[in-house]
């Protein structure tokens, strides 16, 4: 199991935190705790109706950060809850979930506490970050 921590900063205000416990401190933060991988792409085609890498690597020394790609964090602002609530239920059935027993309920409370902490931040440039937790 990967527990990751989802932060809505700028480039900027992640590069200036010395450690996770700055980041948490500073900026909303949701959190989810994945099957395996690091594996948001499922999750991303949903959002975006693309196959678009999810993901990818920031280069920032000692940490295990990614940042998404700027269209799932637009879509997930911007989406309606009961559009949430059903993509949900599409993600449940998709990797890395579609081999366990995971309710679409647990996946729809994420997202919508990731839709609330992306209105939440009024950071200009705001970001979503994947912060690996080791």
């Amino acid at each position: 199991m990967k527990k990751i921590d989802i932060f809505i900063c700028s480039h900027a205000g992640m590069r200036a935190c010395a450690s996770w416990e700055d980041a948490f401190d500073a900026f909303p933060v949701t959190g989810i705790t994945l099957p395996g991988e690091l594996d948001f792409a499922s999750l991303g085609q949903l959002l975006t109706q693309s196959a678009e890498q999810a993901l990818r690597p920031l280069r920032i020394e000692g940490r295990d950060i990614h940042i998404f790609n700027d269209a799932i964090a637009q879509a997930i602002g911007r989406m309606a809850d009961d559009d949430l609530l059903e993509l949900a239920v599409a993600w449940s059935r998709t990797a890395p979930w579609a081999d366990l027993d995971v309710q679409p309920i647990d996946l729809a409370g994420f997202l919508l506490e990731l839709k609330s902490s992306w209105h939440r931040s009024a950071t200009p440039g705001k970001a979503l970050f994947a912060w690996v937790d080791a």
